[in-house]
């Protein structure tokens, strides 16, 4: 087996988790079967559709592949079922966030670095691709905020294995072991943000009373 076909596979397995997670997410929401699979659906190819619109590959890649919407579809069937009769823990909701999160980030930096882009948009684009299915996910079941946006450190761990793949790239590592690499930093940076509840500093606004335009004239 050829590495580029091992980074196929692994592409898989990360949007595979991102619809097991979309549809553990529509479950707590009580969504109806067609509505599960539609989130799961978006979840996982959703980061990746809005990467590639920016990069200005159209049609999207899942468009003409003839195994990553089955493999989707099929994935979210399976988890609609298995869902509905079983209890689901919730580290399983957090773990395939994990993978989904480190495998769809590291592929959306080899994608941006592929289309020549500058080292900031590879990181940005990387990051994008990595969080906008869950966005969505948590935007269609009706959860505001973002889950993303107030747990622990989520982004910033696809931002650091954006970096480390795209630095792994330049440095002339190999796409394999760069995968790898970039793949372990993001696992264990959310595995450990989890466990000890790490943050980053959140915006906090403290508005000055009666000190509206209108009061200084």
């Amino acid at each position: 087996m050829t590495a580029d076909e091992i980074i196929n596979i692994v592409y898989l397995v990360g949007i595979s988790s991102f619809a097991v997670s979309g549809v553990i997410a529509a479950a707590r929401a009580e969504l109806d079967f067609f509505g599960a699979l539609l989130v799961g659906l978006l979840c996982a190819v959703g980061g990746g559709t809005l990467r590639e619109t920016l990069l200005g590959n159209t049609p999207v890649y899942w468009m003409h592949n003839r195994v990553i919407l089955p493999t989707v579809l099929t994935v979210a069937v399976i988890a609609f079922i298995l869902v509905r009769y079983l209890v689901i823990p919730r580290w399983l909701l957090e773990l395939t966030d994990i993978a989904g999160l480190a495998i769809v980030t590291v592929i959306g930096a080899k994608a941006a670095i592929a289309a020549q882009a500058t080292a900031p948009a590879v990181w940005v684009l990387a990051v994008l691709t990595g969080v906008t299915g869950e966005i969505i996910r948590d935007l269609l079941v009706n959860q505001s905020p973002p889950t993303l946006l107030v747990r622990e450190i989520y982004a910033a761990a696809s931002f650091v294995g954006a970096v480390v793949y795209w630095g792994h790239h330049r440095l002339g590592g190999d796409d394999l072991s760069g995968t790898i690499i970039a793949v372990t930093v993001i696992a264990v940076i959310r595995v450990l943000a989890i466990w000890r509840g790490w943050h980053l500093p959140k915006a906090r606004l403290r508005l000055q009373p009666h000190s509206s335009l209108a009061d200084e004239l």
